[in-house]
């Protein structure tokens, strides 16, 4: 009976101090990691900023090929959101919301992890250093009042934060084997156009004909709109219907509103898909679509996007602007 007098008295002191240590003991726990990445902020701001990206680096998202997600709100930037589910004891099941964004210089998350009722906080800052980026990725979490928790919160940097130094290198080795691309390139939506048009083969190996083919036929079919009272709507376009070596085959199209019964044979119907596209601004001549096509073709091979439909340029600027410098040309790929 003594013995277990003194058993019980132990277990009562060692309560009792724990109650102690953990009213002590602070509710509130940090991790900080950095790390030097030799790319630009915005090449790095994309893949923080988009959580359907983080599955490439980030060490949680790597460690179950089973994991399942369910993404809301915009492609990027505040309000987009993920859920994720998973039966791997070290990721369970989750949601991160991003509740701020600042532009090639900060990301803030609100993270729900299963069995805890209080958010934490993720952040991403990142500070141009010459040619390179200071990424600087922290997590700030309330252990609450549960003394337990609040002594696990004294093993958090421990226990976090080597993840988070495997996550700064995936996620380096990921940015800087990244294409480099000078056209301004984004995962947006785009909602269908109607369109008349004309079909024709162009032979890239004569590009001093290509320019004045594609007047003739935008000056055809701006005759049949003002002749049939056909609406337009939007500027001029080509819809590309087949791509090779020597040349392509396009709709040269102008976007109507409503197309009506299309009495001339030469002229077809057609529209764009809407949904979500690969978007790119070409600025400048158009002689060097093919390059900015190229990068657009390249981005979606690095970021695994699938196409979707014909892609589509439109021209936004009056081509009788003398510089051709300031001629704006919007591509487009549509994709799953």
């Amino acid at each position: 009976m003594k013995i277990l007098k003194k058993v019980l008295l132990v277990l009562v002191i060692l309560i009792a101090l724990i109650a102690v240590i953990a009213l002590i003991l602070p509710s509130e726990v940090a991790v900080e990691r950095s790390i030097t990445i030799n790319a630009s902020p915005a090449s790095i701001y994309e893949e923080v900023a988009n959580l359907r990206k983080t599955g490439k680096w980030s060490p949680w998202d790597l460690k179950d090929p089973n994991i399942t997600y369910v993404f809301s709100g915009p492609e990027s930037g505040v309000g987009a959101k993920k859920e994720w589910s998973s039966e791997h004891e070290e990721v369970g099941n989750g949601t991160q919301e991003v509740i701020e964004a600042i532009p090639n210089q900060k990301v803030r998350t609100e993270l729900y992890f299963g069995g805890f009722d209080e958010p934490s906080y993720a952040n991403f800052t990142l500070e141009e250093n010459g040619d390179a980026t200071e990424v600087t990725w922290t997590l700030e979490g309330d252990m609450g009042s549960n003394p337990i928790f609040k002594i696990m919160g004294l093993f958090m940097d421990s226990m976090v934060g080597p993840t988070y130094e495997e996550g700064l290198a995936n996620l380096k080795s990921r940015v800087e084997s990244k294409p480099i691309f000078t056209a301004d390139i984004s995962v947006t939506t785009a909602e269908p156009i109607n369109y008349l048009a004309i079909r024709e083969t162009f032979d890239v190996t004569n590009p001093e004909t290509i320019g004045p083919r594609m007047g003739e036929i935008y000056g055809q079919l701006l005759g049949y709109i003002n002749k049939n009272g056909v609406m337009g709507a939007g500027q001029p376009m080509s819809v590309y219907i087949n791509l090779n070596e020597t040349g392509w085959e396009a709709d040269v199209a102008i976007p109507v509103a409503d197309p009506g019964e299309v009495s001339d044979e030469s002229i077809s119907v057609g529209q764009t898909p809407g949904g979500k596209v690969v978007k790119a601004i070409h600025m400048g001549d158009y002689n060097k679509l093919d390059d900015t096509h190229k990068q657009l073709q390249a981005y979606m091979q690095f970021n695994e996007l699938e196409a979707n439909g014909q892609g589509y340029e439109i021209y936004v600027s009056d081509p009788t602007e003398s510089d051709t410098s300031q001629w704006r040309t919007d591509v487009y790929y549509p994709i799953k």
